[in-house]
């Protein structure tokens, strides 16, 4: 675990990331992040999800034809869950999700919360992180409770960091059909302000 910020290696996966990444409004847009973890799991998969707050993604989870085993972290004592200290944990994972969760964190918390991930997952396995898109003019700015802002670039290069690869980020958002005149009137705009109607983005990546 770090106990302290590599700010050379962050600096540079963060580029290295950021080269192999296309601009913001090139990101492909997903509906939600549920759809892109439906994409990714198989039959017999056991899946944790951190910061689960009321478990809402088991009752998804539930609703899909693949067959999975639901496990859920969250620091809530008020809530019923599996875990409630992520150094407990002592088993292997197929997927981890932590869906709006690191906005809440400090840039350090993120880190070792990665590295944690990492070490959970099994080989081969996937991990999906969402948060507020930056480059959203006000998505992450209007909740008092966001700690840290994540930029699509620097948060690739963060699970890079960690030791992740094979990283795809989308941007979620359910478009509907004034959603897409808008975008194409105003497209040119917003590439030129580098800024992006998507609210959240998402990312997958593998150990």
């Amino acid at each position: 675990m770090a106990n302290e910020l590599d700010w050379s290696k962050i600096r540079k996966d963060r580029d290295a990331a950021s080269k192999s990444l296309p601009k913001i409004t090139k990101l492909p847009i997903v509906k939600s992040n549920r759809r892109v973890i439906s994409s990714i799991l198989k039959d017999g998969d056991v899946i944790l999800d951190i910061g689960a707050n009321n478990r809402n993604l088991e009752k998804y989870l539930s609703s899909i034809p693949v067959k999975t085993s639901y496990l859920s972290f969250d620091i809530d004592k008020n809530l019923l869950h599996d875990y409630y200290d992520m150094a407990s944990i002592d088993r292997k994972f197929d997927v981890i999700v932590a869906l709006d969760v690191i906005e809440h964190m400090t840039l350090i918390d993120t880190v070792i919360l990665f590295e944690r991930i990492h070490e959970l997952l099994k080989p081969s396995g996937c991990v999906v992180i969402s948060t507020p898109n930056v480059c959203h003019p006000v998505r992450f700015w209007r909740d008092c409770t966001h700690i840290t802002p994540y930029r699509y670039d620097e948060l690739a290069g963060l699970l890079i960091s960690a030791g992740f690869h094979d990283i795809k980020i989308y941007r979620i958002k359910d478009m509907k059909a004034k959603d897409r005149l808008r975008y194409w009137i105003y497209k040119p705009l917003l590439r030129l302000l580098d800024i992006d109607f998507a609210p959240g983005i998402v990312a997958v990546a593998k150990t």
